[in-house]
Parts: structure tokens; C-alpha cells; sequence
């Protein structure tokens, strides 16, 4: 990058945030109520807008169409294909099912679902997380962006070429408008209907558009953007207060412009404040956070950690997760990247 950033931190505090509300959600402890603080909306948000910045980036600069989708896949496949694969297996462990029933057809299911980025198919693992006090909740609950994440890879060279031919102010407009559309023409009928199923179909793509593009016009807008300096920030911050006057969870014209605030606070972060950091210096891991922590949080949850105590519980989730997520880039991401770190860089310490 030209400019030295806070992107690495922004999505470490994004997966963290994430993480943090998962464990309040997933344990139902009144003591560990206080992490609802932690908004999940602002934090997928940010993983949003920030992939859209990256990853018009990475189309832009990459040598060929197959250039673009090696690395795309190098990204983020080996590292989610393993997780998936561990889950499953592992489960048996958890399961209240014997072996010979466990590996069953629901259990293939699961794993070919999961592997193809299709989780709604089939959440669950059988008799895995059954009695945990979140009812519902999947084995791996984070993975439905990892689909919605795929999917905007496959759709950027399209729409960096449109961009190139007509205008990326053109093609990012339209392209949000689309987003605003969908989002906003099924939560209105989830609100009409009282189907919870039309609000998952809204936050399904296209709709994350409405994060994916504004991130990518601030890659194209970057060095204007840079010089108006504090004043994108100021001016990011205002709209964001105005945006949250609204009902987020209505098609309200704040739930619109919130992206739009968003987008320019998270830029202001990143290349306007002084650069607190190399966070990423032993590594990146806030990919292997967000696409771990959900199962470990079911696991301890279903040994009785959280129940006999939550602040255990919770330092727990965050030390196995933190030690997964390295281990993961040790091993699968940093090798899959062509990425040669010397040992001593890898240490989370």
C-alpha cells in the first residue's frame, strides 16, 4: 500500500467485536451482558468495506483475470476448508450420538453443504450443540459471510471492467442503489409478513453491496479523500449520528446512509490517524478469529465453562481462539499465500 494503515487493526478489532457478542449471545450468561456494548452490525460493516477496498485493489492490480483468482482462492479457501473439515470431525467428540449414527447421511450433508459455502443447507452437526442455551444456533454461525464474501469476489472483475468502460462513480452508484433495493425491498416484507426468512434473504448478496462498494469508491476516491484529512472523519461521525436517529432495522433512509457514514469513518481511521502499529507483524489473524471462534464458544458452552464461570469462560474463548487462529495461519494460510515469516515472527507474543 502507498500509505502506511490501520486496516490490519480495524479488522482485528472487527473480528474481536464479533466474537464478543457471540459469547454473550451463545452463553445467555446475565454476567457477560455487558458485551452486547459491542455492536455486530458496525463490525461485519467494517469486514465489508474493508474487503471492498482490498479486493478492487487486488482486481485492479493483479497481472490477469487468473492472477486475481489465484489469490482470491489462496485467500480464503484453504483456511475455511480446514475449519470445516475439523469441525466435523472433531464433533463426534461433542456429539450425543454413538460414532456408527454420527458419520450418517445428515453428517456428509453438513460437510458437503459447508464445504460449498451453502451453511443454510445444513447447519447443524448431528446431536452436536443440542442442549446449549442458544436455541437454533449453528455449529459454526459466522460462516454465512464467508459465502456472501465469495460471492463479491466472483462479481468484482465484472465490475471493475464496467468501472473502467463507464465511470466508477456510475457503476459503484448503481451498484448501491441495487444493494438498497434488495435490503430494503425484503425487510419490508419481513416487517409486512412477519417471515423471518425475508430479513435473511436481504443480508444475503446482493444487498451487502451497500458495504462492499462504498469501500471500493474509497479506493478509487483515496487520494482526494486524503486530502480533505480530519474532515472526512468529522464529516463521517455526523452522518453516522444522523444515520442512527432511524430505526437500523427498517428500510429508513439512516439504515441507507449508514454505509455511507461508515464508509468514511473507517476510511479516516485507517489512513488519516497515525498508524498505531504493525498489528500484523506476526501475522494476520483475523480471518482465523472470525471463521473459529464460533465453535469454541459452542464447545465451552457445552462443557459448563460459561455455567460455572462466565469470566473463565470468556478469557477461555478469547486465549483458544487467539492460539487457534495463529496455529491456523501458521500452518494453512501463510503457506497457502506463498508467505515465507521465520518462526520467531509467528509468535503471538
Amino acid at each position: 500500500m502507498k500509505y502506511p494503515n490501520n486496516l490490519d487493526l480495524l479488522r482485528l478489532l472487527a473480528a474481536l467485536g464479533v466474537m464478543a457478542l457471540h459469547i454473550a449471545d451463545l452463553s445467555a450468561q446475565p454476567a457477560l451482558a455487558f458485551l452486547h456494548g459491542f455492536d455486530t452490525k458496525i463490525a461485519l460493516s467494517v469486514f465489508f468495506i474493508i474487503s471492498g477496498h482490498l479486493i478492487f485493489m487486488s482486481c485492479e492490480r493483479s497481472n490477469s483475470l487468473a492472477d486475481y483468482a489465484v489469490r482470491r482462492v489462496r485467500r480464503i479457501v484453504p483456511a475455511y476448508v480446514v475449519v470445516v473439515v475439523a469441525c466435523a470431525v472433531l464433533g463426534v467428540f461433542l456429539s450425543t450420538l454413538p460414532p456408527a449414527e454420527y458419520f450418517g447421511p445428515a453428517w456428509w450433508r453438513y460437510l458437503a453443504a459447508n464445504l460449498a459455502f451453502l451453511n443454510f443447507l445444513q447447519p447443524a452437526l448431528p446431536g452436536v450443540f443440542t442442549d446449549n442455551p442458544y436455541p437454533g444456533a449453528p455449529v459454526n454461525g459466522a460462516l454465512w459471510t464467508i459465502k456472501v464474501e465469495v460471492m463479491f469476489y466472483i462479481a468484482v472483475p465484472m465490475l471493475v471492467a464496467l468501472c473502467r468502460r463507464f465511470g466508477h462513480h456510475r457503476v459503484l452508484g448503481a451498484g448501491f442503489l441495487l444493494g438498497c433495493l434488495w435490503w430494503g425491498g425484503f425487510m419490508a416484507l419481513a416487517w409486512h409478513t412477519g417471515r423471518a426468512g425475508f430479513a435473511e434473504v436481504a443480508k444475503q448478496m446482493p444487498g451487502q453491496l451497500m458495504f462492499f462498494l462504498p469501500g471500493a469508491w474509497a479506493w478509487y476516491e483515496r487520494e482526494r479523500l486524503m486530502r480533505h484529512g480530519h474532515r472526512v472523519g468529522v464529516l463521517g461521525v455526523l452522518l453516522l449520528w444522523l444515520a442512527y436517529q432511524g430505526d437500523q432495522m427498517r428500510p429508513t433512509p439512516g439504515v441507507f446512509l449508514y454505509p455511507l457514514a461508515l464508509t468514511l469513518c473507517v476510511f479516516w481511521a485507517a489512513y488519516v490517524l497515525r498508524p498505531l502499529g504493525e498489528v500484523a507483524r506476526h501475522g494476520d489473524f483475523s480471518y482465523g478469529i472470525y471463521i473459529v471462534h464460533f465453535p469454541v464458544i459452542q464447545t465451552l458452552v457445552q462443557l459448563g465453562v460459561f455455567g460455572a464461570a462466565p469470566l473463565l469462560g470468556m478469557a477461555m474463548s478469547l486465549v483458544i481462539t487467539l492460539g487457534l487462529a495463529v496455529l491456523l495461519w501458521r500452518h494453512v494460510e501463510a503457506p497457502a499465500l506463498g508467505r515465507r515469516v521465520p518462526a520467531a515472527r509467528l509468535s503471538p507474543v
